[in-house]
């Protein structure tokens, strides 16, 4: 075996084993959809990311962590809203979400919970927690 095929089935055994866990999954937003969401009564979990920030790559790795140790969380609804989109909208305004990687859960009108560019799995499962007891 040269040098190359090893170099490559390393970078193989590297990806494979991740892609047996589940993944971040999330609705992306669109205009109009937090109405309906809001409507429905359902507890709902705004993530306002960036395509290129680490800091929420690294959440929502974490967060496809939790999902893989408690299926209970694969209920919430996770909606992905681009904060290079979004953030100067008055939606975003009015909710003070004043960064990329946070995340919101709301629950109707009412705000149930917020971390803001905090990447730490235990607090990731408390808001999970929380959104999951309300």
């Amino acid at each position: 075996m040269n040098r190359r095929q090893l170099l490559c089935l390393g970078a193989a055994a590297l990806i494979l084993p991740g892609s047996a866990h589940a993944s971040y999954e999330a609705t992306p937003y669109v205009w109009g959809m937090r109405s309906t969401l809001r409507d429905t009564g359902q507890t709902v979990i705004y993530n306002f990311r960036s395509s290129w920030s680490l800091t929420c790559q690294i959440k929502e790795e974490i967060l496809a962590e939790l999902k893989d140790e408690n299926p209970d969380y694969r209920a919430l609804i996770f909606v992905d809203v681009d904060f290079d989109t979004y953030g100067p909208s008055q939606w975003v305004e009015r909710l003070k979400v004043r960064r990329r990687s946070t995340l919101v859960v709301i629950k109707g009108e009412a705000e149930i919970a917020r971390i803001e560019n905090q990447p730490y799995k235990e607090r990731l499962r408390n808001l999970l927690d929380t959104a999951m007891a309300v």
